[in-house]
């Protein structure tokens, strides 16, 4: 699987710190989207995150393609499909808002 350089840049800008019970993925993965504004990056981004979650991988294979990225924070088992499905449903989402 060929992991896409926006994927790599958008968990490379997530803060340094694990997430906290008290963040709730909501608010990260809304806050790591803003410096993913621009459609042009978000798109292979999207597309990524598709190929991630269109049922063929497990949560192990999520977790690896987290983790071989080096990134600044981590998640419990299964958070990494968690945060993937909010993240993709963010980008959806703000798409929809900007064509309607």
């Amino acid at each position: 699987m060929k992991i896409p350089e926006e994927f790599v840049q958008f968990v490379w800008g997530i803060y340094d710190e694990d997430p906290q019970e008290s963040v709730s993925l909501e608010s990260l993965a809304a806050a790591a989207l803003a410096g993913t504004a621009s459609h042009d990056r978000r798109r292979p981004l999207l597309a990524f995150l598709n190929e991630l979650l269109d049922g063929g991988h497990s949560d192990a294979e999520l977790e690896y393609v987290w983790r071989k990225q080096s990134p600044r924070s981590n998640f419990s088992p299964g958070g990494h499909r968690v945060f993937f499905e909010e993240i993709r449903r963010q980008i959806i989402a703000d798409k929809d808002r900007k064509l309607g």
